[in-house]
């Protein structure tokens, strides 16, 4: 047997997370075991520091600044606009601040070489606009049991994955009345390590 995601799952747990056999809720240990571990990836990821998350950065987007771009994610990291073969880093600013910004002298007003970008009713846009922009965004990995890592993750940060489903996985055994005794206590030790983990990626 491969050691993956699911086996280890099993290893601290008892919750078989490699079974395709159908849980007392219908779902295969495999399905809640995939589900696990994808909540936990997208839990470490909201708790990185930014050091570590430009670790999980995916492909970066294009679109055409003045036509708003929507986003999958709220975690963009950085966002730049080509000028002359030039990519610029642009400067957040407010919704609400875009019309100030786009007036004729305003002191605020962007420029080529100091762009802006905002994001309104879940879409991206620059000023100025008509050139090529791109965004870099924090990509929600979907983590399966069958996993030995986690593409575009940093490599400290699994671990706290596979404890943070561990968590779930005893969260949901005891909710179905499975060795309750024995699982509070190993729930415990879950917990500990958990924070142990993510207080090593501060």
């Amino acid at each position: 047997m491969a050691w993956n995601f699911g086996a280890e799952i099993n290893a601290l747990t008892g919750f078989d997370g490699e079974s395709s056999s159908a849980t007392v809720t219908g779902e295969s240990f495999q399905t809640h075991a995939n589900q696990f571990l994808t909540d936990s990836a997208k839990e470490v990821i909201k708790l990185l520091p930014n050091r570590l998350l430009h670790l999980c950065l995916a492909t970066p987007q294009s679109f055409t600044a003045g036509t708003p771009d929507a986003l999958t994610t709220g975690k963009i990291l950085f966002v730049t606009r080509e000028q002359g073969g030039v990519e610029y880093p642009c400067r957040k600013i407010e919704p609400f601040q875009k019309g100030r910004y786009n007036e004729d002298g305003d002191m605020n007003k962007p420029t080529n070489t100091d762009p802006v970008w905002w994001v309104e009713n879940n879409k991206i846009d620059v000023l100025p606009t008509n050139v090529t922009v791109k965004y870099h965004e924090v990509q929600y990995p979907t983590v399966t049991y069958s996993l030995t890592a986690i593409a575009n993750f940093p490599d400290e940060a699994e671990r706290a994955v596979v404890i943070g489903a561990c968590i779930k996985a005893v969260e949901y055994l005891i909710a179905h009345d499975q060795d309750i005794e024995l699982l509070v206590p190993i729930l415990g030790q879950l917990e500990k390590d958990y924070q142990k983990e993510l207080s090593g990626l501060v």
